[in-house]
């Protein structure tokens, strides 16, 4: 996730990218600005390079990114730290709860492998292998062609079902699954024979349930479980979506700790990641709700500490779950998000508006080109896998 970058080939890469920039001709005012923008922005980095510690401010980064057209991996890269990694290690920390993983694609470049065609109606209407499901595909696209609204649905996340807090869940732990939103009718009336992302001060599961008479109850799978399956609804429970798919590993591993939701005296408001207005919010509640027994803390510390070179002390995490004017700098809010169980695009969109990676750059496009004019604004766009329809029904 982070490897330190030796000052000397940060200035270079900089002076680069200055050296790139300065070809384009401003035609407006607003060219002319950006121009001097990037012209004050690389001197005052190349003059306190020198001086400030390993790890950048966020600010900084996120100026970087604006003034050359970065990507926001790139922009991190640059310092020497790989987004992409930040999935490793909350898988690594945080694979025993149930909570909303990392999707943002970091690597826009990816080559992947989109569908190009689906079966047919009986191929998704009974169990079929993948060939039968997406018999033909579409190879070598940048993953970035994603943004397209053909492929997105608006409002979908996904959620890592927990290996230790799932007992009773109506989906195998360890599974990644898909949540769509629902409205507020099916919020009311939930299917009971569809899988929902239910959403608690203690945590999350993925269950099946019924709303009757100001009550959800859980319709709870295997006879283990043995924890409340009546809650007050919607003071106690919130319905967060519906689950329209899952992939498990196979053969299913044991895992051996699997118990129920964890008791808690202090339960988190039923607040969704996006929904909260600032850092300290979004922390505060993610401590409530997926609070670290005294044995955890210990060995998350460890292993933060081993990546970053950096600790992260107990007084800097209650700091930033209080109201305060402090921005950490990106080492210390990507720990901060992993060990709150937080999506670091949910800890940047809370500090301002999330950048869009739309129409820029990779570092390593940037770094290996020497003009510009060479690069291409356009890329290979996937069309729609046909019937285009079944990417988003029910």
């Amino acid at each position: 996730m982070y490897s330190s970058v030796p000052r000397e080939q940060i200035a270079d890469t900089l002076i680069h990218l200055r050296e790139l920039f300065r070809e384009i001709s401003p035609s407006n005012e607003k060219d002319y600005r950006a121009r001097e923008r990037r012209e004050i922005l690389t001197k005052n980095l190349l003059s306190n390079l020198f001086r400030t510690k390993d790890h950048p401010t966020l600010n900084a980064v996120l100026e970087v990114a604006d003034a050359f057209s970065l990507t926001l991996d790139g922009a991190h890269r640059l310092f020497g730290h790989e987004l992409e990694r930040i999935r490793e290690y909350d898988l690594k920390l945080n694979a025993g709860r149930t909570h909303i993983i990392e999707t943002y694609p970091f690597e826009r470049d990816l080559p992947v492998d989109l569908p190009s065609q689906f079966g047919g109606d009986e191929a998704f209407a009974r169990s079929s292998t993948l060939h039968d499901l997406v018999p033909e595909w579409q190879g070598n696209v940048p993953i970035r062609a994603l943004e397209d609204a053909d492929w997105r649905q608006p409002g979908a996340f996904y959620v890592h079902v927990g290996t230790e807090d799932s007992l009773g869940s109506s989906l195998p732990p360890g599974a990644v699954t898909l949540v769509v939103p629902v409205d507020e009718a099916e919020r009311l009336r939930p299917n009971p024979r569809a899988i929902y992302l239910l959403q608690f001060g203690n945590g999350y599961r993925c269950s099946r349930c019924v709303v009757t008479r100001g009550k959800l109850l859980l319709l709870v799978s295997g006879r283990r479980y043995t924890g409340p399956h009546e809650f007050a609804y919607p003071k106690d429970v919130r319905i967060a979506g519906r689950i329209r798919m899952f992939a498990t590993a196979l053969p299913l591993p044991d895992h051996p700790l699997l118990h129920s939701l964890p008791t808690s005296e202090h339960g988190a408001p039923l607040v969704l990641p996006w929904e909260h207005s600032s850092m300290d919010r979004l922390f505060t509640t993610k401590h409530r709700r997926f609070r670290r027994s005294r044995q955890d803390v210990p060995r998350i510390q460890e292993t933060m500490e081993s990546i970053f070179h950096t600790k992260l002390s107990g007084r800097t995490e209650r700091r930033y779950r209080r109201p305060t004017s402090s921005v950490p700098h990106v080492d210390a809010l990507i720990q901060l998000s992993v060990t709150h169980l937080t999506r670091y695009t949910d800890a940047l969109r809370v500090q301002r508006p999330l950048l869009s990676d739309r129409g820029r750059y990779s570092l390593d496009t940037l770094l290996n080109t020497r003009h510009l004019s060479n690069l291409s604004g356009t890329f290979r766009r996937p069309h729609a896998p046909v019937p285009r329809d079944r990417l988003f029904e029910k």
